[in-house]
């Protein structure tokens, strides 16, 4: 499933349509319903084809080909192409996309009602969740349930470099970016071809340490709990040699967590550049990096 939403930034309704504000909770759109599904591709995830970079506009929920899929909530359909369909219920308008419809443009469905069914070979259905501020992640709190996640987010590499040469940690100068490689696991095992494929973090922040006193508080950089962010700035959050998961392929999520940062902001000598990456639920994982500052060598 590509990253990019709708060309125009979502799926189109008609301008009469009642604008209730809807909020609270909403089921799976898999059977059962009130059973959380495995998700094996998460919001704002890297997307990437051929020389197209994209955040990706909704999840991914595990399923065989041909299974049904059905509205979470009441509304009227719209079509957006031929296996992408949408329910608009208010200001809210759910996404099913690689779907084989079981359903009429305009026509008016009810919760639960079958909508179609998974299209093969995708193994999935691609589920978005648009509001009038944009979309959102459906596994937030307050939103696609039940869901929990026990699994913790891990960051496995600090890289200090700088014009895409890594640099030694052990003497660092000048103006340097520094980028994290993080990822989590699935919190419900994915059936193959997409078992134990990574996904990515919800959040990732550093900081700098000396002596066990912190010199350079937390900040984050990387915040995919805002919304869906543009696809101009996906340079910006994914440095070069991040990929995506393959089936059978496991990707690989680098962050950047500085870029241009001035090591001579600091005094020259030890620190510790610390990582953490966190998920939706709070869910953490921390890695740290000794370095030696040495600008007046």
């Amino acid at each position: 499933m590509g990253g990019s939403p709708p060309s125009n930034g979502g799926f189109r309704r008609p301008v009469t349509e009642a604008a209730a504000t809807v909020t609270g909770l909403y089921c799976w759109p898999l059977r059962p319903f009130d059973r959380a599904h495995p998700v094996r591709g998460t919001f704002n995830d890297p997307r990437i084809s051929g020389s197209s970079r994209a955040f990706h506009f909704g999840i991914d929920i595990a399923a065989p080909n041909g299974a049904p899929v059905h509205a979470v909530r009441k509304g009227v359909v719209h079509f957006e192409g031929p296996r992408s369909l949408a329910v608009a219920d208010g200001d809210v308008t759910f996404g099913y996309w690689h779907v084989v419809p079981a359903v009429a443009h305009r026509q008016r469905v009810e919760k639960h009602q079958l909508l179609g069914h998974v299209q093969a070979p995708w193994l999935h259905v691609h589920f978005s969740e648009r509001r009038a501020d944009g979309y959102r992640d459906p596994l937030r709190r307050g939103a696609l349930t039940p869901w929990s996640d026990t699994t913790a987010p891990q960051v496995t590499r600090i890289v200090l470099s700088r014009r895409g040469r890594v640099l030694p940690p052990e003497s660092v100068s000048g103006v340097i970016d520094v980028i994290a490689e993080a990822h989590d696991q699935p919190a419900r095992p994915v059936p193959e071809p997409w078992r134990g494929l990574p996904v990515t973090p919800a959040r990732i922040r550093w900081r700098v340490r000396r002596g066990g006193r912190t010199v350079r508080p937390w900040r984050t950089p990387v915040d995919f709990t805002k919304g869906l962010l543009p696809k101009e700035g996906f340079g910006r959050v994914y440095a070069p040699g991040t990929r995506q998961n393959r089936a059978g392929t496991p990707g690989l999520y680098r962050f950047y967590v500085a870029h241009r940062w001035s090591t001579t902001l600091l005094p020259d000598g030890g620190y510790d550049v610390e990582v953490e990456a966190s998920d939706l639920r709070g869910n953490r994982g921390r890695l740290r990096l000794p370095v030696t500052i040495a600008n007046d060598v």
